[in-house]
């Protein structure tokens, strides 16, 4: 049971419902007006978005272009200081790669396995002399003398 149900059944509960309601009522008007208030407040809210937000709009175009530039600056600045890393490691890498590879080379010779060198001279001497090899089926060949064949077959 709730506090007005058990007033009521005390006898005097007429006079305190009827308290209770006369004080509900005079909310009424004061409730009303907190929700118009709430509502004029974001009307006014709206408005003021509306009127402030093309000075606010323009106010980060001006921000925003000059952060811009400002970090197009420090981004050509990184990018100028990659080159130059780019050149130094090229650099760095060049000076570890040739001993490497004079060690490799050393190593390979030691094992009996041909260098790239030797592989392209054997190469280019083998073309050369498949060159002569056609050049030399290519000729005519001249007939044997008479005195040659006989003395062989016979």
């Amino acid at each position: 049971m709730s506090k007005q149900s058990t007033i009521l059944v005390k006898g005097r509960g007429v006079v305190m419902a009827a308290k209770t309601k006369k004080k509900t009522m005079s909310m009424v008007p004061q409730a009303k007006e907190s929700a118009r208030n709430v509502w004029l407040a974001g009307v006014g809210a709206l408005a003021l978005a509306e009127d402030e937000g093309g000075k606010l709009f323009d106010q980060l175009v001006k921000r925003g272009a000059a952060f811009e530039s400002k970090n197009r600056k420090r981004l050509g600045t990184m990018v100028d200081n990659v080159k130059d890393l780019r050149g130094d490691v090229s650099d760095v890498f060049g000076k570890v790669v040739s001993p490497v590879n004079t060690a490799v080379e050393k190593a390979m010779h030691k094992l009996g396995v041909p260098t790239r060198k030797e592989i392209a001279t054997l190469t280019k001497r083998v073309e050369e002399l498949t060159k002569a090899v056609e050049k030399s089926r290519a000729k005519p060949r001249r007939p044997a003398s008479r005195a040659r064949t006989e003395a062989a077959v016979g």
